[in-house]
């Protein structure tokens, strides 16, 4: 094998959390024989007769489901509880790992998950978490719904919103094409959305409480969180804190789960029409807020600044 082609390998590695599955390295112009001979080297462990993994690579959770999806093939989401444990809802694991298969994808039986076929899913039902392939916490949600106790439902859906990963609203727009009759989790969903009266404020995060700390700590202001604002037009959605001494927003972000799920172009839109309708929008990140409040302070005293000079 010549060291261009190794070297794509390698960086094919290190972006499937040091895994290669089979399909995607015969698609580099690997032959079968040469990864045949790439099982066998000590470089590489074999995971599964698909799936290789990079001698001394750490084994973690995201790994593992990731292993599965390979084995499984395209067209395969991590699903159920697995995906709860990847989006951060406390008390579930990845494994045993669940895996859910598109109806007109071709699946390999793995022994490394349990496979579901849905019959119908909502738009948009996925997303990619740290390089591995997830359905999106709306759907993950309804998975489990049929499963899981009222009250552990509703704090799961308490921690997706107040981490911004779900809201009451986008949990029924999201669902409210595949809620039918019959179908499991239907009316533990329904009996759920029920306990989200309009202007619902769930508990707040750990970032968000954070971030209010830092506030009062450096005498930032006053701020409401989980405001719903609009212009005289439209609604522009809900925000993480809103100052009211100035009409500056602060949206408060997690890396990894924001780009994972948020449409850039979205957010955008959201961001101008906050502008237009008068207000400061700034975002602070989470590693600022858990590691560089300096940081945090600079920003929210920036835009202050900007605030006052244009008043």
């Amino acid at each position: 094998m010549d060291v261009s082609l190794r070297q794509q390998l390698l960086a094919l590695s290190e972006r499937n959390h040091g895994l290669l599955g089979r399909r995607d390295v015969l698609a580099l112009g690997v032959s079968p024989k040469a990864w045949r001979g790439l099982r066998r080297r000590g470089e590489w462990t074999v995971v599964t007769p698909r799936v290789i993994r990079r001698a001394g690579a750490p084994m973690t959770p995201s790994q593992g489901a990731l292993a599965a999806v390979l084995d499984v093939g395209p067209g395969s989401y991590v699903s159920h509880g697995s995906a709860a444990a990847l989006w951060g809802v406390p008390g579930m694991t990845v494994e045993p790992i669940h895996v859910m298969v598109l109806r007109d994808a071709t699946e390999t039986p793995s022994a490394l998950a349990t496979i579901h076929r849905p019959t119908h899913l909502p738009d948009p039902f996925a997303a990619v978490l740290n390089g591995v392939p997830v359905v999106r916490p709306a759907l993950m949600v309804l998975q489990l719904a049929h499963d899981v106790h009222p009250e552990k439902l509703k704090a799961m859906v308490d921690r997706l919103w107040s981490r911004r990963l779900l809201s009451g609203p986008s949990l029924q727009r999201e669902l409210e094409p595949v809620l039918g009759r019959g179908r499991a989790g239907t009316t533990a969903i329904r009996e759920l959305l029920e306990r989200f009266p309009d202007g619902y404020v769930p508990p707040a995060s750990g970032l968000e409480s954070r971030f209010a700390q830092i506030v009062a700590d450096f005498d930032l202001g006053r701020f409401r969180r989980q405001v719903d604002l609009g212009d005289d037009e439209a609604w522009c959605g809900r925000v993480d804190f809103v100052g009211e001494d100035w009409p500056l927003v602060v949206e408060v972000q997690s890396e990894l789960y924001h780009a994972s799920l948020t449409d850039r172009s979205a957010d955008d839109r959201r961001r101008r029409r906050l502008r237009a309708a008068g207000f400061e929008v700034i975002e602070v990140w989470d590693d600022e807020v858990w590691h560089r409040r300096a940081a945090v302070v600079a920003r929210v005293n920036d835009a202050i600044w900007r605030l006052r000079a244009a008043s």
